[in-house]
């Protein structure tokens, strides 16, 4: 259900278009009118991600939400999907560092029906065994080609590095071989037991609705669950005082693949804007930012390169990324971190400046042109608390960036001396 829709500067969702219901079990409903298309996307969080895995059965939470989509106490699983795929909707559920994710998308007419198997889902799981094994199965067929992978080895080892494996960011969302071995359908359903309920959860819907009717709806599905949900903590993350790196040997690859960064802020960090455009310029402004422009464009040295940032409701991570031949290791790294410094030492341009900031503006309209755009820009802001009106002052706080912001935040996260590197490929 992608059917572009227009979304201008006066449309932008906003306390005054998004409607909100609190539930007293603490489940939050956020609705966004769009008449456009008679269509609806949900989109929903609980707060049950991998933050609450023990670390030697890490992959656990993401186990669990892989299995309430396995079968309920009244449908087994081949006849959920026969429901879901009869009016042509679709369901997932999936775990997350924080959160429990649900998503659905449906025609309008269909919605009471997709909100009725999302609920069985969430409320009445069967955990079948045969269901365990076989997700169990394909999870650990999946980390074993995903040893193969040098992208996905170069972000696992870069953040194991960054936080330390006795840190819940530090591991793998859907775990390793031996904590997956380690998982039991017992564990399953007691981390289903103490930690899936509607507390600090949340639904947003966004489509051709009357929200009167959908609050009424959830409110009979959801209204008089009373799932358990612990309470969050996020462990402090010491900080890097010295370099970090390690190379990880995958035999008989041809590409190598770089992640080089540093420790980031929390998503509701003041400096998050401000290190947004910084990155912007660093990192993704056009081909890649300045990175892609000498890496990739001038040196000819990756396959790809770009920065990035990334926040959670602890401290998040500020990375360059690239792939390269493995001959071309070293000099991109030391290209990456030549415009680190560039970035740190030297003031952008207005000229740089303004220009990234008017492609940040402009871009946010084009991510609203879906309902999933829009459900998902609603979503991140009722997360992390960030205010109703978040998405209507982003040119606000954009245009407020100036030349020493961008300088202030390269030298305050970036330190070209100490730094994560971890690097996947051949020998």
């Amino acid at each position: 259900m992608s059917t572009p829709i227009a979304v201008t500067e006066r449309a932008m969702p906003g306390p005054e278009t998004i409607t909100v219901h609190e539930y007293a079990n603490g489940l939050r409903l956020y609705i966004y009118e769009n008449h456009t298309v008679p269509a609806v996307v949900v989109d929903g969080s609980l707060l049950a991600g991998s933050v609450f895995d023990p670390r030697e059965k890490s992959g656990l939470a993401a186990m669990t939400a892989g299995m309430l989509r396995r079968g309920t106490r009244a449908h087994t699983f081949d006849e959920l999907n026969e429901i879901i795929e009869s009016v042509g909707a679709a369901i997932e559920i999936g775990g997350g560092r924080h959160a429990l994710d649900l998503y659905a998308n449906c025609l309008s007419e269909d919605l009471s029906l997709i909100l009725h198997v999302l609920a069985e889902m969430v409320r009445e799981p069967a955990f079948p065994e045969k269901e365990f094994q076989r997700l169990k199965q394909q999870t650990l067929t999946r980390i074993q080609e995903r040893e193969h992978d040098t992208r996905s080895m170069a972000f696992i080892t870069f953040r194991r590095l960054l936080y330390g494996d006795d840190h819940p960011y530090g591991r793998p969302v859907t775990g390793l071989r031996e904590t997956v071995e380690a998982i039991t359908l017992a564990d399953v359903r007691e981390f289903y037991r103490q930690h899936v309920g509607p507390q600090r959860g949340q639904l947003v819907v966004v489509g051709d609705v009357d929200p009167a009717v959908v609050i009424e709806e959830v409110g009979n599905l959801l209204a008089d669950w009373q799932g358990t949900s612990l309470p969050l903590t996020v462990p402090p993350v010491p900080p890097v005082e010295m370099r970090r790196e390690e190379r990880v040997s995958i035999p008989d690859k041809t590409q190598s693949d770089i992640v080089l960064g540093w420790l980031g802020i929390p998503r509701k960090h003041p400096d998050w804007t401000p290190m947004v455009v910084a990155n912007t310029i660093w990192g993704q402004f056009g081909m890649g930012g300045r990175i892609g422009d000498s890496v990739r464009e001038k040196q000819g040295l990756a396959y790809y390169a770009y920065g990035s940032v990334d926040g959670n409701f602890g401290p998040g991570a500020w990375t360059a990324t690239a792939g390269v031949a493995p001959q071309n290791v070293d000099r991109a790294i030391a290209s990456i971190l030549a415009e680190a410094r560039r970035l740190r030492d030297e003031p952008v341009t207005p000229e740089e400046l303004a220009d990234v900031q008017t492609f940040l503006i402009g871009s946010l309209p084009i991510r609203l042109e879906t309902n999933e755009g829009l459900a998902s820009a609603i979503a991140d802001m009722a997360w992390y608390d960030l205010g109703l009106d978040y998405l209507q002052k982003t040119e606000e706080r954009v245009r407020a960036v100036t030349v020493e912001d961008v300088q202030r935040v390269a030298r305050a996260y970036m330190d070209p001396e100490t730094y994560v590197l971890a690097v996947a490929g051949p020998a």
